[in-house]
């Protein structure tokens, strides 16, 4: 009995399976699809580094700076309408300086807890304003007094 003779080489590459090369195409997705899912996401842990090269001078602590364990800010409402502002005891004009302080103080002691004491006449603009400030100066526990905390 005789053998048939071999077809030629470009038709075996047209007759081949592809049933070899879908399964390695298959592992492979499942390979990258199971090491993709363990990878932490880089926006939960953010780093803050200074540029190369760069040196960063100390930052001398506010002139009114007085180290406690925790800040109160205190709003009360004036008869003349205003809002009057007070933190530790020490009274400022305006919310832009209260920012400008605790801007530095968060700087030394982000980790101070600050509790905000409101007066029920306060409006909730300026509540909110402070509640603001703390929070872009970075401050990690911002809480509000309880009625009837400071009595």
């Amino acid at each position: 009995m005789k053998r048939p003779p071999y077809p030629p080489a470009d038709e075996l590459s047209a007759t081949g399976s592809m049933t070899p090369m879908i399964d390695v195409v298959f592992l492979l997705l499942i390979f990258f699809v199971c090491a993709a899912s363990g990878q932490t996401i880089e926006d939960l842990l953010p780093t803050e580094m200074p540029p190369a090269g760069s040196i960063e001078a100390p930052v001398p602590p506010p002139e009114d700076y007085v180290p406690k364990d925790k800040m109160w800010i205190y709003l009360t409402r004036a008869d003349d309408g205003r809002t009057l502002i007070e933190l530790n005891e020490r009274e400022y004009d305006s919310f832009d300086r209260l920012n400008e302080v605790l801007t530095g103080i968060a700087e030394l002691a982000a980790d101070s807890p600050v509790i905000l004491d409101i007066a029920g006449d306060v409006p909730v603009g300026d509540m909110i304003r402070v509640y603001d400030i703390c929070h872009a100066a970075k401050f990690q526990s911002i809480s509000f007094a309880a009625s009837g905390a400071d009595e």
